[in-house]
């Protein structure tokens, strides 16, 4: 039994990450076809530079990132009910 037992582990490990893969690529086609999963192509020169001259500008982009994503996560929320 003991020269098999490192097969069994290792023949479990395939198994377990292949369902994984499967499992995870199942979900995201159909969440793309449904319109759950979105594409939005980036453009190169889309990437921004921020520069903040204080610690008080640095806490004021923090607020407002926080307050939009909050709003954005509860409106998802209200279309998915």
């Amino acid at each position: 039994m003991k020269k098999y037992t490192n097969k069994i582990l290792i023949i479990t490990a395939i198994v377990l990450v292949l369902g994984l893969v499967i499992g995870y690529t199942i979900d995201f086609q159909t969440g793309y076809r449904s319109g759950r999963i979105k594409y939005e192509k980036i453009e190169k020169d889309s990437t921004q530079v921020l520069h903040f001259n204080g610690l008080d500008e640095i806490e004021a982009y923090a607020d407002s990132v926080e307050t939009s994503q909050g709003a954005s996560q509860q409106d998802e929320s209200s279309t998915e009910n």
